[in-house]
């Protein structure tokens, strides 16, 4: 409890000194709020349900984001957010194509991994996981095979994957346009891509920053919902909200927010 508290102290110091006073607030204000999370979550009765591990309990976390705070987002126990809920749901009751013929072979080139699903994946005895991230740190513990490279120009064979998977990838990367053509590249012609970025709910078009915002996770553009399918010029795609897999309880019991969209996409035809 101590070394919780004296870190708390550092953070708020730190984000003083290096964003001024509103950031400090902001991380007192979240460490506050926590505190009461996890309060009520021993002492009241359970209302939400994390789908990746399966906790319990009255509240998820809340989110410290720099400059604001989003409320129900981690969970205590796996540490899932909000896109870790939404893709797992997906996976489990919308079933994407590819999980849907256990006997046919698929090759899955994987994004930035995170520990959310991996379980679940592997239990699919034909899918051949491949990872990738342009850091090292991002792929130290995830099995072979794997390598490190940079999205803009990925060392791949063309159509060389029936899978794609890339979750809160496109914000941090310099030129988005270009990662998508590779990932188009790369993409066999009856292959699908999951996709999700963050949004920013309240913009009405994407803001490009220049460079990654230590404040805002490193992102280096903030993706408005109204123009994000510009972007995706290359391929056919679906747009899975919420109410597309779960009814209105699901969505409470999940914490769900509309922000949460899963773009599934499909390479397009070529002119005859």
């Amino acid at each position: 409890m101590l070394s919780r508290i004296l870190n708390a102290i550092k953070t708020i110091i730190g984000r003083f000194k290096t964003y001024g006073v509103h950031s400090a607030y902001i991380a007192l204000k979240s460490k506050i709020l926590n505190i009461y999370v996890r309060l009520a979550n021993t002492y009241l009765p359970a209302k939400v349900i994390c789908p990746c591990c399966g906790w319990e309990g009255r509240k998820f976390l809340y989110l410290d984001c720099g400059w604001f705070i989003v409320p129900e987002v981690e969970c205590p126990s796996c540490h899932a957010h909000e896109r870790h809920r939404m893709l797992k749901i997906l996976l489990e009751k919308a079933i994407p194509k590819f999980l849907q013929n256990n006997n046919k072979p698929i090759k899955i080139l994987y994004f930035a991994p995170e520990p959310h699903f991996l379980s679940f994946l592997r239990e699919h005895k034909n899918l051949e996981i491949v990872f990738t991230d342009y850091s090292p740190y991002a792929i130290a513990n995830v099995a072979q095979p794997k390598f490190v490279a940079d999205i803009h120009s990925l060392p791949l064979l063309n159509e060389s994957f029936d899978e794609i998977i890339c979750i809160h990838v496109l914000e941090h990367v310099k030129d988005d346009k270009t990662a998508l053509k590779e990932l188009n590249r790369v993409l066999k012609p009856d292959g699908e891509i999951l996709l999700m970025v963050p949004f920013m709910m309240d913009q009405s078009e994407t803001i490009e920053y220049g460079a990654p915002r230590p404040d805002i996770f490193d992102h280096v553009r903030g993706y408005s919902p109204l123009d994000f399918k510009d972007r995706l010029s290359e391929f056919e795609f679906e747009e899975i909200k919420r109410e597309n897999i779960l009814s209105t309880e699901e969505i409470e019991k999940y914490k769900i927010p509309n922000s949460q969209i899963i773009y599934l996409c499909r390479k397009t035809s070529p002119p005859l």
